[in-house]
């Protein structure tokens, strides 16, 4: 029997303080009504950079240059339908992705509250977030950058952290540590949006981030 080679979109985002990532919700059998990481079959001329641009842009109409490697899962009966080995691709993008209307099919979901999931794609994406995770905390590739490529407030970036760590860090020794690593910059502006007292708008200093962790 033919081996069939599959490329699964991994998207994930940072959105309210929360690592999500990007399901589809499946239409056919087996495992109708579940959820599963979107992808396709690979054919003898599309490349995994190409389908991973592709399947983004066919999402979300956003074109992004590049993606992670996260791996091949390769178990023999992963799929009852046929022999297929997965391949993952893995694209980190900003709240901004979230906000969007996408297609009906897709969703973001807190990675810790996931709905039913198909095939095993719930161990996919526990490997693989594990790994993501673990870049995060280490700043591996100045991933800080993909997930907040743009203003942010220390709450809501100490918040985001804590949920990737698992637990909480003290408030003043978080912004310490990030003010004397001199990891941002202060932009100047407030947030304007909710009732409470504005937030101070920060940026993540590209020049200083090379190599850092927090």
């Amino acid at each position: 029997m033919e081996n069939k080679v599959e490329n699964l979109l991994i998207v994930y985002a940072a959105d309210g303080g929360l690592l999500k990532i990007l399901l589809q919700k499946n239409d056919g059998e087996p495992y109708k009504g579940y959820w599963m990481i979107p992808g396709e079959e690979l054919d003898s001329k599309t490349t995994q950079e190409d389908s991973a641009i592709n399947l983004f842009k066919d999402i979300t109409s956003v074109t992004v240059n590049g993606f992670m490697q996260g791996g091949v899962f390769s178990d023999l009966d992963r799929k009852p339908e046929s022999r297929t080995i997965a391949i993952i691709s893995v694209i980190v993008t900003d709240k901004e992705i979230v906000e969007m209307k996408m297609r009906d099919d897709v969703c973001f979901f807190d990675v810790n509250e996931l709905p039913k999931i198909a095939y095993d794609h719930g161990e996919i994406i526990e490997k693989v977030t594990k790994e993501v995770k673990d870049k995060i905390i280490g700043n591996y590739s100045n991933i800080l950058l993909k997930f907040f490529p743009s203003d942010f407030t220390l709450p809501e970036f100490q918040k985001f952290y804590e949920n990737v760590l698992g637990k909480s860090i003290d408030r003043r020794n978080f912004r310490k540590k990030i003010m004397t690593q001199n990891l941002v910059i202060d932009t100047g502006e407030k947030t304007s949006n909710g009732t409470g007292r504005p937030g101070t708008l920060y940026r993540f200093d590209i020049s200083n981030m090379k190599g850092k962790k927090l």
